[in-house]
């Protein structure tokens, strides 16, 4: 979506080649006005009427004359039906009346919202004659978002009413929920299963090929609360979505559930579903860390051991500190992650090479993890053993060694900052300049003598060096130069 200055550029643009006949320009315009979302139209619509010191957007009232507004192209009327001034509207939307191009009908829907009244019942009375399918199509997303306002609200329950009577309900809301405007698809969703139109068979047929998240919901609530259990097993527990196969578990008692599929949802991707599995499976009797422990240490694919490790520490069951180290040094991704995860709180001094190496390695979700573990162990490890990986020739090493070494907090985050100032990459020096000073408290010896040497060299501002300086207790640097 294009933002209001650059909205009102190309509005001048399209108003200028309404202007002297240029018909590429306009073929472009049309294109554009007929492919932007029914929400992107109306802030088009607004900021084309906005009022500014440089004039209107689409020019000036009097170079829309009746020459410009015949013209045989109804953009050039669609054009004008945006402009602020009233009768330059009003005869343009007089003239929409004669075209049936796609393009004029979201023009015509647009000013059923207009705020002088004749101009509005023209729109409203003509929006109303354009009942086909196609044309509904176009004015109904439209319409929609007028409802939420004041003028025009009443259109759209006119307008529905119109069509049902010339096609039949069934047909126009069929027609609705395959709009490519996704509100007014939702809502049409929504409505056909608070009608009756839908019901719970068209629900599991649409479920698999769904894509829209919030139509996905709507058809998971259905089957959840109208289908039978073997219906919501089938359905729902195999589903690709963790929606669905956590309401399954909700929905479904333990003695209504088949054991293979609980366990088998016992190493989801979910954390939810993993959880509401656990308590199924442990309605039924059994034990969720027993199948955690036999999955973690088994052959299985490294993903599925993977989760099987977070089942155990979502069971509170505790793992080897040599296995998680182990699973740390793993070649496999996954378990070199969820091994990460498991050591958060529990490394050791003899673990921090180990962990240094792996900031440094080449995957940035591993280098996060890692990060944590070093950030939430700040008594293992110094600052200076972050400086190989503030002298790497790659930036993103350096960027990490700088995220790390500001997590730490107080002095030591201020000391990062300034240190990242010195960079040689413009990009990653800038994102030393965002620092907050530590309050009520005083840097130690070294970390003011550090301090004074970066300060010394440091792109600081003179106003920004002096409240360093002062705040870290370094009166010589504070004064005034």
């Amino acid at each position: 979506m294009l933002n209001p200055p650059q909205i009102r550029s190309r509005l001048g643009e399209s108003a200028a080649a309404a202007l002297q006949g240029d018909l590429v320009v306009l073929d472009e315009t049309a294109s554009w006005l007929t492919s932007v979302t029914a929400r992107e139209l109306l802030r088009i619509d607004h900021d084309a009427r906005q009022f500014r010191y440089e004039g209107p957007a689409l020019g000036r009232s009097e170079q829309w004359t009746s020459e410009v507004l015949a013209s045989p192209l109804p953009v050039v009327a669609v054009l004008a039906s945006m402009h602020p001034d009233g009768h330059v509207r009003e005869r343009a939307v007089r003239s929409l009346v004669t075209s049936l191009d796609a393009v004029s009908d979201r023009a015509l829907a647009v000013r059923v919202s207009d705020h002088v009244g004749v101009i509005r019942e023209v729109a409203v009375r003509e929006v109303l004659r354009r009942r086909t399918l196609d044309q509904a199509d176009r004015v109904v997303p439209l319409l929609r978002r007028i409802e939420e306002r004041g003028r025009g609200s009443e259109v759209l329950a006119l307008y529905l009413h119109t069509l049902v009577a010339e096609h039949g309900e069934a047909n126009v809301w069929a027609r609705l929920r395959n709009s490519a405007d996704h509100d007014l698809r939702r809502s049409a969703f929504r409505h056909s299963f608070d009608s009756g139109l839908l019901g719970l068979p068209d629900a599991v047929v649409l479920l698999p090929g769904e894509r829209d998240q919030a139509v996905r919901r709507r058809l998971i609530e259905v089957i959840a609360d109208s289908a039978t259990p073997d219906v919501i097993a089938r359905v729902l527990l195999r589903d690709r979505s963790a929606e669905s196969r956590t309401q399954a578990l909700v929905k479904l008692t333990a003695a209504q559930l088949d054991p293979v599929d609980v366990e088998r949802l016992l190493l989801d991707s979910s954390v939810l579903t993993r959880l509401w599995a656990r308590r199924r499976w442990q309605e039924m009797g059994h034990d969720p860390a027993i199948v955690y422990a036999t999955s973690a240490r088994s052959t299985a694919m490294p993903i599925v051991r993977a989760r099987a490790y977070l089942g155990l520490a979502e069971t509170g069951t505790a793992v080897e500190r040599q296995e998680v180290v182990a699973l740390v040094r793993s070649t496999e991704l996954p378990l070199r992650k969820v091994g990460l995860s498991l050591l958060r709180g529990r490394a050791t001094a003899e673990d921090i090479p180990l962990l240094l190496q792996s900031v440094a390695g080449d995957h940035s979700r591993v280098a996060r993890l890692t990060a944590e573990v070093l950030i939430g162990s700040p008594g293992l490890w110094t600052s200076t053993e972050l400086a190989p990986l503030k002298a790497a020739k790659d930036p993103e090493l350096r960027r990490r060694a700088w995220w790390i070494h500001r997590r730490r907090g107080g002095w030591e985050a201020v000391i990062a900052d300034l240190e990242l100032l010195h960079d040689s990459d413009p990009r990653l020096a800038g994102l030393g300049r965002q620092r907050d000073l530590p309050m009520y408290s005083r840097p130690t010896p070294a970390q003011q003598r550090r301090i004074t040497d970066l300060l010394s060299t440091a792109p600081v501002e003179r106003l920004q060096r002096r409240l360093i300086a002062f705040a870290a207790g370094l009166p010589d640097l504070a004064a005034p130069s």
